[in-house]
């Protein structure tokens, strides 16, 4: 089965003064192009949230809509150590924590803004710091 999609072309990477344009096309026709999933993720239940937030540890805690942890260290190096941990996950998800340093403490804060609420990325983040 031939997938056929409408899509806006935009100009070649350097081209400049080309206007925009639509073209209908077919994946057989142009096998160059990969079709790629854009979907908003979906907010979790107030009982998917409940329950996720058991599974981690205690340092975790939930307003229901974001996703909160606090951690101290022995002293500001060991929390910007700690920080720059958290690049390749939050990277490697696409999803990244909003984060505070007050010297030697750490909170991160995590929701998915486009979901209004915490989401499935959310408690995989969270699983992936809670390892480090």
């Amino acid at each position: 089965m031939d997938v056929i999609f409408s899509l806006v072309l935009l100009t070649s990477p350097g081209v400049v003064g080309e206007n925009l344009m639509t073209e209908s096309i077919s994946v057989a026709e142009r096998p160059e192009v990969e079709l790629v999933a854009n979907a908003l993720p979906v907010r979790l239940s107030d009982l998917e949230v409940q329950q996720r937030i058991e599974a981690l540890p205690p340092a975790w805690t939930t307003d229901g809509t974001t996703l909160f942890f606090e951690c101290t260290f022995g002293d500001f190096v060991e929390a910007i150590a700690f920080v720059n941990q958290l690049v390749a996950p939050a990277e490697a998800l696409g999803h990244h924590p909003d984060i505070t340093v007050n010297y030697n403490q750490v909170s991160l804060s995590l929701t998915t803004h486009d979901a209004g609420g915490l989401t499935e990325l959310d408690f995989q983040l969270a699983e992936q710091i809670s390892a480090l």
